[in-house]
């Protein structure tokens, strides 16, 4: 029994090293709304990786997310994914 306890312990301390190009996509709209450890996972394991959800695509759609403010209108210029580069404050304030 102690064996496996320690098997499963190493087990748990290895952690993923590849990541899938669309785990790498989450890692990025979690990165830009300010998480630490995707931040770190992102930057050490997609860099191989052509994304289209970046720092820069997401700040774009904020604007027209202030701008318009239709959520339909965002998923058709941006994509399917792209109300999540916004945290849960910015879609009450600013999605109509």
């Amino acid at each position: 029994m102690v064996k496996y306890l320690i098997f499963f312990s190493l087990l748990g301390c290895i952690g993923k090293s590849e990541y899938t190009k669309d785990e790498c996509e989450t890692l990025s709209l979690e990165t830009y709304r300010g998480s630490p450890k995707s931040a770190h996972l992102h930057k050490k394991h997609c860099g191989e990786y052509k994304l289209k959800y970046t720092q820069a695509y997401c700040q774009k759609s904020l604007q027209d997310l202030i701008l318009d403010g239709r959520a339909l209108a965002l998923k058709q210029k941006y994509g399917d994914r792209i109300l999540e580069c916004f945290d849960q404050g910015q879609k009450e304030k600013f999605l109509r």
